[in-house]
């Protein structure tokens, strides 16, 4: 009867429950060590694994949203470039007919040549207009995608003096247009743009810094922790050891 009881070893039994459970603790501790993550399954916080996706869903959200505005941005960048293209155009084109407006001192020649160079010039100008595009979007036709509407260039004649006098209308006209809408893209970037990316980045920052306190392990708590699971899973261990050779050891003197 007495072999038996020491056979089963009780005691023993529970030293093994006990090691095991500190040998899952210190894997525990080590899983978050290594991934950095207080939370790498359900079962270490069911509660902050739903609160982490759950931010982690609205992080992501903001991020794409972040993304469209910059890429937006990128697009009023664009067109404000070619908005200072086309109208450094226009102030050549201006010289040009103020030269060509310098009545009795033109040749017929330099008249000419005026003309092409001016025919040429706004050619050019309209066909920016035109083709200007970003991702496959015109930019300044008014169209939906569009950022502006800016009409081509016409009624510039500098064929003679006095048409070149006329024509100086038609071209301070175009430059005013064009700089009202390089203003209200600016504006726009500025003001609406820009703040809106910003005010998102605070708070997709806010969110990533409330989804890390819950989910970032603590390391100076989780070495602790790893440490006293070790030092219980060793002390386990030797008790271990300790009941089998004294249980032997008295099993012994009954089978003498």
């Amino acid at each position: 009867m007495l072999t038996n009881r020491l056979g089963s070893n009780f005691a023993s039994n529970s030293m093994v429950i006990g090691l095991n459970q500190n040998l899952q603790d210190m894997y525990s501790s080590l899983a978050k060590l290594s991934s950095g993550k207080r939370i790498n399954s359900a079962a270490d916080d069911p509660a902050g694994l739903v609160i982490s996706q759950q931010l982690q869903s609205q992080i992501g959200a903001l991020s794409q949203e972040i993304d469209n505005i910059s890429d937006l941005i990128n697009k009023y960048e664009y067109a404000s470039s070619t908005l200072v293209g086309l109208d450094s155009s226009l102030s050549e084109l201006r010289s040009l007919a103020v030269g060509a407006a310098n009545e009795g001192l033109n040749s017929e020649a330099a008249q000419q040549a005026y003309t092409q160079a001016a025919d040429s010039l706004v050619r050019s100008y309209n066909r920016q207009i035109t083709d200007a595009s970003y991702n496959g979007r015109t930019l300044f036709d008014g169209s939906q995608g569009s950022v502006a509407e800016i009409g081509e260039l016409t009624g510039v004649d500098l064929s003679s003096p006095e048409a070149a006098v006329a024509s100086l209308e038609a071209i301070d006209a175009a430059a005013s247009g064009l700089r009202g809408a390089t203003v209200e893209l600016g504006a726009t970037q500025r003001n609406e743009l820009e703040a809106r990316r910003t005010s998102l980045q605070v708070t997709q920052q806010n969110l990533t810094a409330a989804e890390s306190s819950i989910t970032d392990t603590d390391y100076a708590q989780e070495i602790a922790n790893y440490m006293a699971s070790m030092i219980r899973s060793q002390a386990s261990t030797a008790m271990m050891i300790h009941s089998r050779i004294a249980s032997e050891t008295v099993l012994s003197l009954f089978n003498m």
